[in-house]
């Protein structure tokens, strides 16, 4: 019995040269693969399954030729353990078969076999078909190396991320404070500035925050603090939130409200956020002189917000993506709308997690819709 026989001169793999364990229990056959792939491949050479199974635990084989007729266990049934051993990656199986019936084929391919070469196999067709799955093998594992490399490189966004947020929280709220402090005393321009600057650090603030709740949902690692509470009352926290900025902007905010006290459970707090970030997509957005409206209703199942501006809409094509993380519209016709693609993927994810879809249409008249539509009872 040959159980472990590689072609050429070498100990052991040749740099750039593709490994290729072929499994026959004649003699003859193996004997014509070496002879045909042996000059450019490696070969590896088995005459039963468990000897096959042994030099794929210890050897990293990248493509497997494999006879239906073993003396020690069935062709398909050893297929199917090579595919269930080996795990992650492509590796492979070419069954080396005399049976040309579909059945066979089927079987074969339910076992997990990549492809099959009928016996006796032409050499030029066993060449190319090497080439070909070798090839395929190849752009697997390429494509998985970059796979690996781009979850490296999430993990590091994810660590400055958490960096970020840990090193800006504080100073941002000491800056608050002395802001406060010297708000009082100021008057005319100076006061106007310190607004100003006020404004600018709770711009800030809330992003950090809105970052520290994204990475927790992402993560599963936020728990909702669920409680009673009514869309009436979220709606009307997150416009006193926000209604200092919009008098800025010479706007206003209306709430119209329809079976709107109906009581759902819900965490308040970051609802309320989902809320203050569509209210501010709005303002940002919203033509001067012009309102944003709220609209609260109730239904026997489900309780909905409604976010509407007088703003330049959402073109159809960005309806999708708007949600998006990172996502902006800077292109074409979106080009006047644009922002940093975090408020309204944490608005997705705060509506998701409550069982909820957030959503986005055009408004009548010009301006977007952006809503809010939750089941009542928590899911």
């Amino acid at each position: 019995m040959i159980d472990d026989r590689r072609t050429g001169s070498h100990a052991g793999p040749v740099s750039g040269e593709s490994r290729v364990l072929v499994v026959d229990d004649e003699p003859v056959n193996l004997a014509l693969v070496r002879a045909v792939l042996g000059g450019e491949h490696v070969v590896f050479e088995a005459q039963d399954a468990a000897t096959a199974l042994a030099i794929l635990a210890r050897e990293d084989i990248d493509l497997v030729l494999l006879d239906v007729r073993l003396p020690d266990m069935d062709g398909f049934a050893a297929c199917r353990e090579i595919k269930q051993r080996h795990g992650e990656g492509f590796l492979p199986v070419l069954l080396l078969t005399a049976l040309a019936d579909q059945e066979s084929r089927n079987a074969g391919l339910e076992a997990g076999a990549d492809d099959f070469l009928s016996k006796p196999f032409d050499r030029k067709e066993l060449v190319l078909r090497t080439r070909v799955f070798l090839r395929l093998r190849a752009q697997d594992e390429h494509i998985r190396k970059q796979l690996d490399e781009m979850r490296r490189l999430d993990q590091l966004k994810d660590d400055l991320t958490s960096l970020l947020i840990h090193d800006m929280r504080n100073p941002l709220a000491g800056i608050d404070g002395m802001l406060w402090v010297l708000r009082q005393d100021a008057t005319g321009d100076t006061a106007e500035a310190l607004d100003d600057a006020a404004l600018a650090s709770r711009h800030l603030r809330d992003a950090v925050e809105d970052l520290l709740k994204i990475r927790l949902i992402e993560q599963g690692e936020m728990r909702l603090a669920r409680a009673p509470v009514t869309l009436r009352q979220i709606a009307q926290e997150a416009v006193a939130t926000l209604d200092g900025e919009a008098q800025a902007r010479g706007l206003a905010i209306e709430i119209e409200c329809d079976r709107g006290d109906q009581l759902i459970t819900a965490d308040a707090a970051l609802l309320r956020r989902a809320v203050e970030n569509l209210i501010a997509n709005a303002l940002r957005y919203t033509r001067p002189r012009s309102t944003v409206t709220l609209w609260v209703q109730g239904a026997d199942n489900a309780v909905e917000i409604a976010v509407a501006d007088r703003g330049p809409g959402v073109p159809d094509a960005y309806k999708g993506e708007v949600f998006s993380k990172y996502r902006t519209m800077d292109q074409g016709a979106a080009r006047q709308r644009r922002g940093s693609g975090l408020g309204l993927y944490l608005v997705k994810l705060a509506t998701e997690a409550h069982g909820g879809v957030a959503s986005v249409e055009d408004r009548d008249a010009g301006g977007a819709v952006f809503r809010i539509r939750l089941p009542r009872v928590a899911s």
